[in-house]
């Protein structure tokens, strides 16, 4: 399969914007390098939707300026690569890193020895978004780790590269039913699960919703973006039982109020909020 590479040049003002209109329009994951200016890339299957989510990232930026926001050059380019060139080119941009108090995310291709008390997460994301390298997903990590309860039932709504469901197993999670509704998150998230062996409390399906799952569960962690979470605010509610929590993420500062009337009116209750730049992931409690 062909990839198309795409690498919009902005502001360290403005990657955490450009970075969400790439995950917008059908980008799995992003990657940042530099800083004057920041390129900020990712890539797309070249199908017959390519042109159209093309000209909706342009759309995009042309409106950043009306929310102050300063994007430089912002000229977007493109190249394109075989799925072999595009597997070798991503793995420069993801390292072994640290999140939150306990957890250790370590590419496959790295070499890390674990230190006591360390929860080590072993990826290949291919090309599905979830890294901890994006500051959504770090927020949700830390969530996870504050919140998850031993023996909990856990749904991981978008698994993306499967990390989240991943990190609630390693917590305690009793089952986690992960799924996503791209073809290629669902192959890396089971490729993860298997990698760590947490495939026997695992489950990855792909759906285009969560309405296949017949129980209530502990926790549900949605690391999407806004529209989808408001979208899907009164399935959200379902899944879960009274005094269950939601980790949810993918949510710009500038959205992060829509989200909550959303969920408010779903039953939920807020908890706190968790931020890192303009990200924010909100946490909050089936109250009713």
């Amino acid at each position: 399969m062909r990839w198309a590479e795409i690498l919009i040049e902005t502001t360290v003002e403005a990657q955490d914007a450009v970075a969400n209109i790439m995950t917008e329009n059908g980008c799995a994951g992003t990657a940042m390098q530099g800083e004057a200016p920041v390129e900020v890339r990712c890539y797309l299957p070249v199908d017959d939707r390519l042109e159209d989510r093309l000209l909706d990232m342009k759309e995009d930026l042309a409106e950043l300026p009306k929310f102050g926001l300063e994007v430089g050059n912002g000229e977007l380019t493109i190249n394109y690569v075989e799925e072999q060139d595009w597997a070798e080119s991503w793995r420069q941009y993801f390292k072994t890193m640290r999140v939150g108090k306990r957890f250790v995310i370590k590419p496959t291709w790295d070499k890390y020895v674990p230190q006591r008390g360390d929860v080590l997460i072993e990826l290949d994301p291919g090309m599905a978004f979830g890294t901890g390298s994006h500051q959504t997903t770090r927020l949700c990590l830390q969530a996870l780790e504050k919140y998850m309860r031993p023996r909990g039932l856990v749904v991981d709504f978008g698994t993306g590269s499967g990390i989240l469901a991943i990190a609630a197993v390693k917590l305690g999670a009793a089952l986690v039913i992960a799924f996503d509704s791209d073809e290629i998150a669902v192959k890396a998230a089971r490729e993860n699960v298997l990698r760590n062996n947490t495939d026997d409390r695992t489950e990855v399906h792909q759906a285009e919703n969560s309405r296949f799952i017949n129980k209530q569960v502990d926790v549900v962690t949605a690391n999407i973006v806004a529209e989808t979470i408001i979208a899907n605010a009164e399935d959200l509610g379902n899944l879960l039982k009274l005094g269950g929590i939601l980790i949810a993420s993918g949510i710009t500062t500038g959205k992060a109020f829509d989200v909550e009337i959303a969920l408010k009116n779903q039953g939920f209750d807020m908890r706190e909020q968790l931020k890192e730049d303009d990200w924010v992931c909100i946490v909050a409690i089936k109250a009713n």
